[in-house]
């Protein structure tokens, strides 16, 4: 039986954003492996706080759980120290002396075969594994230094657009030092297993999208408002949201509303026509149930897009962008709408909001290409048999 120890860069539970899917769907598949036993070792901070009960109790009866509380809010000063000093800001944030401590603690009081790393953010704490003979690996949930890029392409003010570049510049130098170090990389989408292949050709890497749970009922196709649900301290989000209401939808949609919700935002914060913000909302599956058509119009970022995958695994009919798709080959016109100018997205919107038959088939077309694509035993296999050859 190997002796497996999950380390992520925050808690799996609650499922506030994509980033927990993620970190709940690699901790499933390694307990509905038979042959393993499981320490789940989390960081918590303010923005993700660490609450055991949180966890489904099943799980919690089939593993250890631990965590170490840190604090990760930026500050001016850190910022131009690390900015100054050349190094990644993004990265030093997750470095602090008790974690360090902890996970000392931790590798002194058990012996583990495998350390899977989720996200780079853990990767400051590498060397401490180094020395035991523990096969290392990281589980990517993005090539990171790709959304900062893509953020500062997108600005149109100039310091900002500089300082993001020099973000990215910075996380790119510093996940490339890291990957010799890994035995293993478990990139989320094809294209990012490729970027990491050419920097890391003697490491065994795999592709290994996120599993996601399908067996939901049928929406009702007749709702034709419209949704968006997602982190809103993620500036991905935040930037596809203003690029939709200022470019896309800035007089109001007619004949129908605008829904949006999600962590970090405040009820009735967003001043438009046609939006209706709830906020933080406690239970997402509720809110999706609620509402018919989902809109995803992300401008960046990088990885696999969770939120899309969520919402084609229940059904819903979805207008997204090229960004939004990245890493899943889904069809347009079949399984989603893709739109890129503000035009033809406004379109994409009006014509799923008049054809009910059209938000059906595309719903439909998008719960099959999830259930055959994305199931949890398939993808359960793979990542065993993958721990099994690193």
């Amino acid at each position: 039986m190997k002796n497996i120890l999950h380390f992520s860069n925050k808690p799996a539970f609650p499922l506030r954003d994509g980033g927990c899917v993620a970190i709940s769907s690699t901790l499933k598949s390694l307990l509905l492996a038979s042959s393993t036993s499981i320490t789940h070792f989390t960081i918590s901070t303010s923005k993700h706080p660490f609450d055991e009960s949180k966890y489904p109790s099943s799980w919690r009866k089939r593993m250890k759980i631990d965590h170490c509380k840190i604090n990760t809010r930026t500050d001016l000063l850190g910022a131009i120290f690390y900015l100054i000093a050349n190094k990644s800001y993004n990265i030093a944030r997750f470095k602090e002396r008790k974690l360090k401590k902890k996970i000392i603690d931790l590798i002194k009081a058990d012996d583990f075969d495998v350390v899977i790393f989720e996200s780079i953010y853990t990767l400051p704490y590498i060397d401490l594994f180094k020395s035991k003979g523990c096969k290392l690996i990281l589980r990517a949930h993005n090539v990171e230094h790709q959304i900062w890029e893509q953020l500062s392409q997108q600005s149109s003010f100039f310091l900002k657009k500089w300082y993001f570049k020099k973000l990215a510049e910075q996380l790119k130098k510093y996940e490339l030092s890291q990957l010799p170090k890994l035995d293993g990389i478990i990139a989320i989408t094809e294209d990012d297993a490729l970027f990491f292949q050419q920097f890391s050709p003697k490491i065994q890497i795999t592709a290994l999208p996120t599993a996601v749970k399908t067996d939901f009922a049928n929406p009702d196709y007749k709702l034709d408002s419209f949704y968006f649900l997602g982190a809103m301290d993620w500036r991905p989000n935040e930037e596809a949201i203003d690029w939709l209401l200022k470019n896309v939808i800035p007089s109001g949609i007619k004949g129908s509303t605008f829904h949006i919700a999600g962590k970090s935002l405040t009820k009735n914060e967003i001043n438009h026509p046609s939006v209706v913000c709830h906020g933080e909302i406690e239970n997402a599956k509720e809110y999706i149930d609620q509402h018919g058509i989902c809109l995803i119009p992300l401008r960046s970022g990088s990885g696999l897009k969770i939120k899309l995958l969520e919402n084609m695994a229940m059904g819903k009919p979805i207008v997204t962008t090229s960004e939004g798709i990245r890493g899943v080959e889904v069809e347009h016109e079949k399984h989603v709408l893709i739109a890129d100018s503000p035009n033809d997205f406004k379109d994409a919107m009006y014509k799923l909001h008049l054809d009910k038959d059209l938000r059906k088939s595309l719903g439909q077309n998008a719960k099959q290409f999830v259930i055959h694509n994305f199931g949890e035993e398939k993808l359960t296999r793979r990542l065993s048999a993958f721990i099994e050859e690193v």
